[in-house]
């Protein structure tokens, strides 16, 4: 039985039995593979020299069929030129004697003529060149040839695509300017953005308030504290130039990092990244920019006069209260928790369990914002906002001045020689939970209630501006009247609610 067991040629090393190595030694134990160690460079050597012995007789028999196909080429050309030597060319047959000589050149003398022949291209190419691109960019063939071009005007022309090309290189190599413009441009793309973007309800309006600001106070200095503010030699001494760092945006970039963050109540570090300046610039801007509209924007918060209010009064209030002039009511807006346990009784609100401002605003029927008191605690009452804020200075004896139930008021403007509107108080009965409202008083609270939700969706104008209906933090505690009054204002540029 062993005379006929067969192994196979993978477990030796040399593929077969061998002197230097006549036993299998490769299995699958040891992967079969030999310790380099093991490996004799003799058996290496043999394996490879067939290989190379190989590849060195082939190449030997390439190069003798080249050899001998070059000599047999060589000889047919020479029969050729002697056939053609010996019979005459034909003069008139130029493309053939073209081809002839063309054919009967040595290989090597055709390279050359070849090589020669593309340094010369080379050169007319180079010289031509700057004639070709003045002609093709400036110079009309069928007018003037090219002697009569105009070198100057060409190169002037050159001159100012060159600069134009350099202006470009330079503002795509500033990453923050392109995104400041980009952003700017998406902004005021339309009148839609427009109003999403900083609350103003058109682009025209927009460049319109800017307009009028600019011409307010063409010179602004950023707020740097409290301090700043009695420094007024920059603003009267035009030649004076500010102190500190140059400005890297423009004003009208500044007026729209505000409007922008009073609309949509971002982050600084978010407008930071998108117009190329520090976090602390931003909220420099936003400070000095709030203040300095608050200047300007707050006296056109003005209280009509009584012709005027009932010029522009609707019709539904024509029909049932001509008399009223305003409608009133107290609004509230989170904040967070102070730390001051006093400060946080003062502002915690028991109708909104949170810590809120509150203030009372008052509208004409038409639903334009005529009256923004300043911001109080949310624990403060509305009889009380009422008789402090400075809104009975602005009563005239004859006004109605319409208001929700909680507005005790009533004594305050009988002195004033006016009359509240509020809905009827319930009445004492035997039945039910003891208090019921007459048919008429039902009748009276709906036809108020249909009237005075004006001033709520005052109101709610008012907090589409995100820093009002967000929870403010503390940190813009001494901004908070000049945000909620500049909102205010803003609201006013928008259409009326109203019908007529």
């Amino acid at each position: 039985m062993l005379s006929f067991m067969q192994v196979c040629s993978r477990h030796f090393v040399d593929g077969m039995p061998t002197k230097e190595n006549p036993h299998p030694t490769l299995f699958a134990y040891n992967n079969f593979k030999e310790p380099l160690k093991c490996r004799s460079l003799v058996s290496i050597n043999k394996r490879l020299q067939p290989t190379q012995a190989e590849t060195r007789e082939k190449l030997d028999k390439f190069v003798e069929n080249v050899h001998e196909k070059e000599i047999s080429e060589s000889a047919i050309e020479r029969q050729t030129l002697i056939r053609k030597a010996d019979t005459p060319p034909n003069i008139d047959d130029s493309h053939g004697q073209l081809l002839m000589e063309c054919s009967s050149t040595p290989p090597v003398a055709a390279e050359e003529t070849i090589l020669s022949l593309c340094e010369t291209l080379d050169k007319v190419v180079q010289q031509c060149l700057p004639d070709h691109q003045y002609s093709s960019n400036t110079v009309n063939d069928n007018q003037c040839g090219p002697e009569t071009v105009d070198r100057g005007m060409q190169t002037d022309i050159g001159m100012e695509e060159m600069a134009e090309f350099m202006d470009l290189k330079k503002r795509f190599e500033n990453t923050n300017a392109i995104m400041r413009d980009l952003f700017i441009e998406k902004v005021t793309a339309s009148d839609k953005s427009v109003k999403q973007y900083t609350g103003v309800p058109s682009k025209s309006m927009l460049n319109g308030l800017y307009d009028i600001l600019d011409e307010a106070s063409p010179n602004i200095k950023y707020w740097s504290g409290q301090c700043s503010a009695h420094e007024t030699s920059y603003q009267e001494n035009m030649e004076k130039r500010k102190s500190g760092p140059s400005r890297k945006l423009s004003k009208y970039e500044e007026f729209i990092i505000t409007l922008i963050r009073l609309r949509l109540a971002v982050f600084t570090f978010f407008l930071a990244d998108i117009f190329g300046v520090s976090n602390a610039r931003v909220s420099q801007i936003f400070t000095t920019w709030v203040n300095f509209m608050y200047h300007i924007l707050t006296p056109l918060l003005v209280w009509p006069s009584t012709p005027v209010i009932k010029k522009f009064l609707p019709k539904s209030f024509k029909l049932s209260y001509p008399n009223t002039v305003c409608i009133i009511d107290c609004t509230e807006f989170f904040i967070h928790k102070p730390r001051s346990p006093s400060a946080q009784s003062r502002t915690y609100s028991v109708y909104k369990h949170h810590n809120t401002y509150k203030a009372l605003i008052g509208i004409t029927p038409s639903e334009a914002i005529i009256f923004v008191s300043n911001l109080w605690g949310g624990n403060t009452s509305d009889r009380y906002i009422t008789q402090h804020c400075g809104f009975l200075d602005n009563v005239r004896p004859g006004h109605e001045i319409m208001a929700d139930r909680g507005f005790l008021i009533r004594d305050l403007l009988l002195e004033k020689g006016a009359k509240l509107v509020i809905p009827p108080f319930t009445k004492k009965c035997n039945w039910g939970k003891g208090k019921r409202l007459l048919q008429s008083d039902i009748i009276k609270t709906r036809r108020i209630a249909n009237l005075r939700i004006h001033v709520e969706r005052a109101i709610e104008r008012l907090k589409n501006f995100n820093i009002l209906s967000n929870t403010m933090p503390l940190t813009l505690k001494p901004l908070s009247n000049q945000i909620l009054k500049v909102c205010a204002f803003l609201c006013n540029l928008q259409t009326p609610l109203v019908k007529k």
